[in-house]
């Protein structure tokens, strides 16, 4: 028989071949140390990019941009639940963006008696106090009408063509007729296409029209029959002429047709008390601006002598167009 050999004993140390579980922990540990580090070098390095600067993605719009949004404020309702006024859990409460989803186009006449009375000065600085309160998510555009009718701005985010609205602005002069079923008809052409083709989903679409004078054509345009009255006008070397031409609310009526999309037609009539041919054309014209306006008239349609008012109409409108009842929930 073989002897039994007695064990030997180690040193403690491993037998030759073997691997020591540390160190295999060790080399995961290194390899996904390796994997953040390139992973944080892909994405733009160790340090906090911001995402709407230099160093932000290239292609992408800003990720958020406060001026872009309305001050949001939580507004209670009163008497929704009997009394309980600490538990607000099914309280109704009323979110107020003023703007975030709005969309205002402005219509404006900028027919020669504009010059007259400061009216066009005013007219330019209650614009300037309008688009003070507006935010880089309402939508805004405008068109202007005398001998004829153009488009200024087109309707786009205002935080796009803000300084094309300031340049518009400052660009308006008075001069020609008051060509206003033209500028009707434009108006009602940029909005149509904004609206049929869901440009601005969910927004509202309102339309502020701004005029100090009746419906007119060149007297060499003028038929026999296109006056629906005549008025003398020590300003003009003839006749002021309200020509049904140019009535925007004679059938096929445009002003219809533009509320008939949803639009809400706000109108502002600026007349000077100091012409005689205006203080005779104003039933006429005030007639005409109420049945184009939105109901109920008395928060769409204005009066404003030579502008004086201008601003607090267009707070008034402001605050009619940003009504916090239209976005509405519960918690």
């Amino acid at each position: 028989m073989r002897a039994i050999q007695p064990i030997q004993k180690t040193s403690g140390k491993p037998f030759r071949g073997s691997k020591s579980p540390g160190v295999g922990y060790l080399w995961v540990l290194f390899g996904m140390i390796i994997a953040i580090a390139a992973g944080t070098l892909l994405s733009g390095g160790f340090l906090p990019v911001d995402p709407n600067g230099p160093g932000g993605p290239p292609t992408l719009e800003p990720y958020f941009d406060p001026a872009d949004y309305g001050k949001q404020e939580i507004l209670i309702t009163p008497g929704n639940f009997d009394g309980q006024e600490t538990n607000l859990q099914l309280k109704t409460f009323m979110v107020n963006t003023c703007g975030q989803k709005t969309a205002v186009d402005f219509l404006i006449d900028t027919s020669g008696s504009m010059q007259f009375d400061n009216k066009m000065n005013r007219t330019k600085e209650a614009l300037r106090f309008f688009t003070d309160n507006l935010i880089g998510k309402s939508v805004i555009g405008m068109q202007t009408f005398s001998a004829e009718a153009k488009e200024v701005v087109p309707l786009r985010y205002y935080k796009d063509v803000k300084e094309d609205v300031s340049k518009a602005i400052e660009d308006l002069k008075p001069g020609g007729n008051t060509v206003t079923r033209d500028g009707f008809n434009l108006a009602k052409g940029k909005l149509a296409a904004a609206i049929t083709s869901n440009k601005y989903p969910d927004y509202r679409y309102a339309l502020i029209v701004i005029t100090d004078g009746i419906p007119e054509i060149p007297p060499a345009e003028q038929q026999p029959d296109s006056c629906i009255i005549k008025v003398p006008d020590a300003n003009l070397t003839g006749d002021r002429c309200f020509a049904k031409e140019q009535d925007p609310t004679r059938a096929p009526s445009v002003a219809n047709d533009i509320k008939n999309m949803g639009v809400d037609v706000y109108t502002v009539n600026i007349y000077s008390d100091t012409f005689p041919s205006d203080r005779a054309m104003l039933p006429y014209l005030e007639a005409l601006l109420k049945e184009s306006a939105s109901q109920p008239t008395d928060t769409h349609y204005y009066n404003s002598i030579n502008g004086d008012n201008l601003q607090e109409i267009f707070d008034n409108v402001i605050s009619n167009i940003c009504d916090p009842e239209a976005q509405m929930g519960s918690f």
